[in-house]
């Protein structure tokens, strides 16, 4: 009996020291994904998706080895989903891209086209291309056969080879967009939407946020700004501002610019500012030029700096009794600066 006891109990410390080398032996573990889904961020690069998500903006990282699934249009505003990991750098990286990419169809003269290259501009969706070009912004339509397998992505500020034609709807169509380097030259033939034409003048009461008035020396003349104006070097249009015009007949048979250049006073130069940011609110005075905002509030007239750092994402211009709310910091110069300014 004492024997068999005996045997029981070395055969349960056996059973016992057995578990825990089997518990003590290593085992390999993979890296383990996870899926995000969001909104494009502007802040994205070619390198990094800034996805806004209900729980805050992840950074992830787009390197070769990223799948892209009806995903091409990595722009601000777009719907996509990422499947991410852990990379050895400890950053999140994107296995794979989906979203829901899609086009409208229309007939295009094929045999008539041509091949510009220039950069992505704001306000390009999956319909519409804004092409910044030598002599302005190129408006090109983009359609459901558009091959774009020359082009891993499309991205505000990538430069791009587009082939294009005219389509039934008076628009260029995009036949194929394909990646290029530095370069945003055009090339090959020149196109009817980026004529080059350009006038100078001052500016009119009654410009607004999507038409300028322009006297010039042969009348009036009314330009439409829209999202693919390039008003880097515009960021004022007060009555008697004088201002060069880059403009291109659109297919709704009115002039539109492409690009505005103010002739007087130019933004400063960039400073470093401080960590504290204030928002204040009030409308823009008539004082106001290229490189300083007279911004009236109810606590009296703030004189405001505007670098070539200034975020106009949100209020492309300043216009005479608009109301802006603008991000303010102090430079290293003493003076105010502004952060960003968005439109009220």
């Amino acid at each position: 009996m004492k024997k068999r006891i005996c045997a029981m109990a070395l055969a349960t410390v056996m059973l016992f020291f057995g578990s825990l080398a089997v518990l003590d032996v290593p085992t390999t573990v993979e890296a383990a994904e996870i899926t995000y889904s969001g909104t494009v961020s502007e802040a994205t690069t070619s390198e990094v998706l800034y996805l806004s998500t209900s729980g805050g903006t992840v950074q992830i990282k787009i390197d070769g080895g990223t799948e892209f699934s009806n995903a091409k249009f990595l722009l601000p505003g777009n719907s996509i989903t990422a499947n991410c990991y852990i990379g050895s750098d400890e950053y999140w990286h994107a296995s794979k891209l989906s979203g829901n990419s899609s086009a409208g169809k229309v007939s295009v003269d094929t045999a008539n086209k041509a091949t510009v290259k220039g950069r992505i501009a704001k306000g390009t969706s999956e319909e519409l291309l804004y092409l910044v070009v030598d002599n302005g912004t190129m408006q090109i339509k983009l359609d459901s056969d558009t091959d774009l397998s020359g082009c891993r992505f499309l991205i505000v500020g990538k430069t791009v080879s587009v082939t294009c034609a005219r389509g039934s709807d008076a628009y260029m169509h995009a036949m194929s967009i394909s990646d290029v380097g530095g370069s945003t030259s055009s090339g090959g033939s020149s196109v009817g939407t980026a004529s080059g034409n350009s006038v100078t003048g001052t500016v009119e009461k009654g410009t607004t946020s999507s038409v300028l008035y322009l006297e010039t020396s042969g009348g009036t003349m009314q330009f439409v700004l829209d999202l693919a104006t390039d008003a880097s070097e515009c960021r004022s249009l007060i009555p008697g501002q004088s201002v060069t015009v880059n403009f291109y007949r659109g297919s709704d048979a009115w002039n539109h610019s492409s690009k505005m250049v103010n002739n007087t006073a130019k933004a400063s130069a960039e400073t470093s500012l401080g960590s504290d940011r204030t928002t204040v609110t009030g409308t823009v005075s008539g004082d106001t030029k290229e490189s300083t905002l007279f911004l009236d509030t109810d606590g009296g007239t703030m004189q405001i700096r505007l670098d070539a750092s200034t975020n106009f994402s949100r209020c492309p211009v300043l216009l005479i009794d608009k109301k802006v709310e603008v991000v303010v910091a102090h430079g290293a110069d003493e003076y105010l600066h502004a952060v960003a300014i968005n439109a009220k």
